[in-house]
């Protein structure tokens, strides 16, 4: 029985472009070292803190830092036109702009109220009601909202990626959102509402996008991480999620910058070029321990 599979580039990003927002730290800047290692030709990384994304290029020659802030519908056409423009400026026609990878991986924690287990219900009703209506805004627009801007914005270069020499077939033209495993999990002990509840509407536009776009040549899919140490799951916090759940994750030990780039590599890769709308987790098996 004979086979055209190559494990030696199945894996491989080699001459893909990508771009990762939230890579000032944490889990994008694993992501844009790991596609960078992976041999991406370029990684735009964005944020709003410049010295931060600086600190993550370090040593990366293939990655760039993007300042801006994806918070805003304007905030992600102005990184578009950032990234439009930095690829021009390096002699690429702009009508042969195209990326191979969009990682949307931006997010934030607030602050919505904390509870005790045996706490009373005006004690619950009064932790429920300590986050504002701007909390609340701040979340989805960051953790929800800018998948659709950036994913909207950067359509056409993905499709572009995905159509050209049939780069569909080598997997480019990749959506990867990082959602969290709180968006798949209802528990009674659990808090953080506000985070839980973006979560889920990422999710649920992961799906929704992938139904739209995936007949464009243009893949959507996501991760769920858990209990991997990142800037707003800091393992030193004691009210941080990784912190409560440190001692009850099924597999062992928590998760770590190599298990969040394995599952990039293989969305945006040839290895799975063949899968869209799907949400891969990455908890260690918490999910089935709930």
């Amino acid at each position: 029985m004979t086979t055209s599979i190559n494990v030696n580039t199945l894996f491989s990003v080699e001459g893909r472009v990508a771009i990762v927002t939230g890579a000032s730290s944490g889990i994008g800047a694993y992501i844009a070292k790991g596609l960078a290692l992976g041999g991406a030709t370029r990684v735009y990384i964005t944020g709003r803190r410049l010295n931060m994304l600086q600190e993550t290029a370090k040593g990366f020659p293939a990655i760039v830092p993007l300042q801006g802030d994806v918070s805003t519908k304007a905030g992600c056409l102005a990184t578009t036109s950032a990234f439009v423009a930095a690829e021009t400026a390096r002699g690429i026609p702009e009508g042969a702009v195209a990326l191979d990878v969009l990682v949307n991986n931006a997010g934030i924690m607030t602050n919505d109220g904390t509870w005790a287990a045996d706490a009373s219900a005006e004690e619950v009703s009064k932790a429920l009601l300590h986050a504002s209506d701007d909390d609340w805004a701040k979340a989805f627009a960051i953790n929800a909202y800018s998948l659709q801007w950036m994913s909207a914005a950067l359509l056409p270069y993905l499709a572009r990626a995905s159509q050209t020499n049939q780069g569909f077939r080598e997997g480019r033209g990749s959506i990867v959102n990082n959602t969290s495993v709180s968006a798949l999990y209802v528990s009674r002990d659990a808090q953080g509402h506000i985070y839980s509840a973006s979560k889920a509407a990422a999710e649920s536009l992961t799906q929704n996008l992938a139904s739209k776009f995936t007949k464009l040549g243009v893949r959507v899919n996501s991760i769920a991480p858990a209990n991997v140490p990142s800037e707003i799951n800091d393992i030193t916090n004691p009210n941080s999620f990784i912190s409560k759940l440190k001692d009850i994750i099924p597999i062992g030990r928590a998760g770590n910058e190599e298990d969040m780039v394995g599952a990039v590599l293989y969305l945006t890769s040839r290895a799975g070029s063949f899968v869209s709308g799907v949400v891969i987790k990455i908890d260690g098996g918490i999910l089935i321990g709930v």
